[in-house]
């Protein structure tokens, strides 16, 4: 089967990467500089931003461009902006690209919508590939990019945070990694269960220092605020 890819960026150039590591044959097409297009390829994954994939798309259904099916890498945007294509799938990685290495294609999970002939195409490719992927609802992609969005972007708030109120005592990453990891590992394999300190213990007092010790930096006792009383009421139902 052969696999254009439409984009250079991180997520482009390692898939390409991933995919001729297992022996697919692979060509990437930075649409800007029009280089490496194939037009007989079997299946074209468009990895460009989310605002240009349907443009992307339209201009190349005018120009010609035929494939077996076409999807892209988008975690919120449905297969329905690939149309006019017949066949389409959205494919989106449960991973943060910080580079171009493919082996951050590795054991991940993805997900995936679309038309019945293009999910089967989509699932053709990556048969034996270490890679498990999930069909999920059209109309909950939006819902399920969120989810991807607290659990690998908005948990920098916190981290930032922390950041910046260790870095006043002259702490830095390395001194706290520890605990970092392991309230990770505690979550991953425990969930709210794995939660410690004065707010699993209900223990007011010291959450009141905390906030009186955060007076003067708003913004961050703001979102202390907010995140304690998440947590609170998650405990309280337990959930």
């Amino acid at each position: 089967m052969r696999v254009q890819i439409v984009g250079a960026g991180r997520v482009g150039r390692s898939l390409r990467g991933f995919l001729s590591r297992w022996g697919k044959e692979v060509s990437l097409w930075a649409y800007r500089r029009g280089e490496g297009v194939l037009k007989d390829a079997d299946l074209l994954f468009i990895a460009v931003k989310d605002d240009h994939i349907g443009e992307v798309a339209r201009r190349l259904y005018a120009e010609g461009y035929r494939y077996r099916a076409v999807g892209h890498l988008s975690g919120a945007l449905t297969s329905d902006i690939l149309k006019p294509y017949r066949e389409r799938f959205s494919f989106h990685p449960l991973q943060a690209f910080s580079s171009f290495d493919s082996q951050l294609w590795e054991g991940i999970t993805a997900t995936m919508e679309g038309t019945p002939e293009g999910l089967r195409l989509l699932r053709d490719l990556f048969t034996d590939l270490p890679i498990r992927i999930v069909p999920i609802p059209a109309e909950k992609k939006a819902l399920y990019h969120a989810a991807a969005v607290f659990v690998s972007n908005l948990i920098y708030a916190p981290l930032v945070a922390g950041e910046e109120l260790f870095a006043d005592l002259g702490l830095t990453r390395r001194d706290y990694a520890v605990l970092v990891r392991v309230s990770f590992e505690n979550f991953l394999r425990e969930g709210l269960e794995g939660l410690t300190g004065p707010l699993r213990r209900r223990d007011e007092g010291t959450l009141n220092l905390h906030r009186k010790a955060l007076k003067n930096v708003e913004d961050i006792l703001e979102l202390y605020d907010i995140l304690s009383e998440f947590l609170k009421r998650k405990l309280e139902h337990g959930v």
